[in-house]
């Protein structure tokens, strides 16, 4: 484990996931583990400077060392222990006692978060609720400041990015995450034993400024962080599940399940969370004082402001503060500090002048705790008609939420699929057809919110089925994006509605020209009657003018009934530009 060995694609031998040559002390270390030991064991003896952070090799691989030591039993007049000031130094400053599991909510705006981001925080010994920040933390993360816009996906599929182990303040994490991006956060603590931590630091030690091959889907910060637990307990036994990808959602539900490792959970709602709950507490007078204030202090002159209540005036001046304060850092990122704010100033004084606290609230983070919701992958199976011609349908997913899904666990009124795939087996001419193949499919209908107004948007990638009266079972490669607005109704339901004007390219040989391009609006809505069960019906009217030109119609209404966390029953009706379908279906996650 501490050499992060796994099985070679052919199964003939053993490849490490470190890329760094300076990570192995033979030359062939990379593949062949009996060369790394004999030269470990060799450099031990010497005091030669080795590794990411070149010192004799005893200091540079601790872990290393006192595995071999407890597995060899070392006669220390043979080979004496090096005193190793600067990991001593090191480890004092950590001071660490414990070690939690860090889980970051999906951020759609940023590719490399898509699907969440997880870390380690090392807890101090004598750490506090408010003290809980000053600790330090282990983040893997890309850099991808070199890659262009253009080949970002690429390098991020491919392994063009290098990914390092940071040992950085927890501070400043949070602030990125929860502050600037708005990101709900879950800290897991784990129960680890003293002689597992002491490996887990040894071991982090070892891979500061290690280069590994970054991978979005595989060796990402899920998949590392799982390696890194596996050095410090090797029964553990984590990253062997996940042969294709791994999702940091996933590994959270992993990490709940092993016996006895979990312990304290605790949620750090996002900045933006926080103020939406207290926002959503206000009466339609205090919103409109609130959104005053932020930009025009002598609202608080104002009658309006002098008949509330002195806990309401407080709560009233929080929120102007802490929004002012977000924005601020959001334009502000980056400087360690925005320069100074001369009306955030006057609300601080104001508030400071009232001497009550503003009414309690229990925050509750708008991404549930990642492990309660279903698993990413899915599988169904589905009847139906499309036309008067019955099939069956097969279809999987491989990652990660869709829409009509139960929230629980997830980013809410967002969805991201990735490689998706529907075949369908039509029993009158006995033939398998390619109805759906959809390899990325991102849409966020976050509800207009008056301190904090963000688009509603969507891109889709992949095969879409494009049926026509001489090729009922046409399909074509779509690639489309949307920007637009939703917003939020309470009665009867929870009911999301969303306008996105939409542009649109399609590739098939059923167009006259191949092609076909132009632009449109897409109206919908998502209703959710119960925590369960959810309906989405929305509407698209095109009207192309490069390639095949014309006017195209497609509409939907669909169903999802959660039966249970990991299975659901799902019906849903097409009409695609003429044609019509029904289908309904079984199906499981895992």
């Amino acid at each position: 484990m501490l050499l992060h060995y796994r099985a070679s694609t052919d199964g003939a031998g053993v490849v490490s996931d470190a890329d760094d040559p300076r990570f192995f002390l033979a030359p062939t270390g990379k593949t062949d583990p009996q060369a790394e030991l004999q030269a470990t064991l060799a450099a031990f003896f010497q005091t030669e400077p080795v590794g990411g952070d070149p010192q004799p090799a005893q200091c540079a691989f601790p872990a290393r060392y006192h595995w071999l030591q407890a597995e060899l039993a070392f006669d220390p007049r043979r080979l004496p222990p090096q005193p190793c000031e600067r990991l001593q130094r090191w480890l004092g400053e950590l001071n660490a006692e414990a070690v939690t599991v860090v889980f970051a909510s999906a951020y759609l705006n940023n590719p490399a978060s898509l699907f969440g981001h997880t870390l380690l925080r090392l807890d101090r010994r004598g750490q506090t609720e408010q003290t809980r920040l000053l600790a330090y933390a282990i983040n893997y993360a890309a850099d991808d400041s070199h890659s262009s816009l253009l080949l970002y996906a690429v390098d991020g599929v491919a392994g063009g990015f290098q990914g390092r182990f940071e040992i950085e303040p927890y501070y400043k994490l949070v602030r990125t995450y929860s502050d600037l991006e708005n990101r709900d956060i879950w800290e897991y603590r784990l129960r680890l034993n003293a002689s597992q931590l002491q490996r887990l630091l040894e071991h982090a030690w070892e891979l500061r400024g290690i280069v590994f091959d970054y991978y979005f889907f595989k060796e990402n910060c899920a998949w590392q962080l799982l390696t890194l637990l596996e050095a410090a307990n090797p029964d553990l036994h984590l990253s062997e599940r996940y042969r294709l990808w791994v999702l940091p959602a996933d590994t959270i539900r992993q990490l709940v399940h092993q016996p006895e490792l979990v312990g304290e959970v605790n949620a750090r709602p996002a900045r933006g969370a926080r103020i939406k709950r207290r926002y959503a507490t206000l009466n339609a007078d205090e919103r409109r004082l609130v959104q005053r204030l932020r930009h025009d202090p002598t609202a608080m002159a104002t009658p309006e402001f002098a008949r509330l209540a002195p806990e309401r005036q407080a709560l009233a001046l929080e929120l102007a503060l802490d929004d002012r304060q977000r924005r601020r850092a959001g334009q502000t990122k980056g400087y360690d500090e925005p320069p100074p704010d001369q009306i955030g100033h006057q609300l601080l004084t104001a508030r400071n002048r009232l001497a009550v606290s503003a009414p309690p609230l229990a925050i509750e983070p708008y991404a549930g705790r990642p492990e309660i919701g279903h698993d990413s992958a899915r599988a169904g199976i589905s009847f139906g008609q499309r036309d008067g011609a019955d099939f069956i349908e097969l279809n999987a997913r491989a990652n990660y939420h869709d829409l009509l899904e139960p929230d629980a666990g997830y980013t809410t009124d967002a969805q991201i699929e990735g490689l998706s795939l529907a075949v369908r087996y039509y029993p009158t001419n006995q033939e398998w057809r390619l109805n759906r193949l959809t390899l990325l499919d991102i849409t966020s209908l976050p509800p207009i919110d008056a301190l904090a107004p963000r688009p509603a948007w969507r891109i889709r990638a992949g095969w879409e089925p494009y049926p026509q009266s001489t090729c009922p079972d046409c399909t074509a490669f779509t690639l489309s994006g949307s920007i637009g607005i939703a917003t939020e109704t309470g009665w009867p339901w929870r009911t999301v509605w969303f306008g996105l004007p939409t542009l649109d390219v399609d590739y098939g040989s059923q167009f006259a020209t191949d092609h076909r391009a132009g632009i449109g609006l897409t109206v919908g809505t998502l209703l959710q009657p119960t925590v369960s069960w959810k309906v989405l019906a929305e509407a698209s009217w095109l009207d192309y003018r490069l390639g095949a030109t014309g006017s195209a119609l497609r509409a939907a209404l669909r169903q999802h009934l959660a039966l249970s966390r990991d299975w659901a029953l799902r019906a849903d009706w097409r009409y695609l530009e003429g044609s019509q379908e029904f289908v309904a279906g079984f199906l499981v996650y895992f």
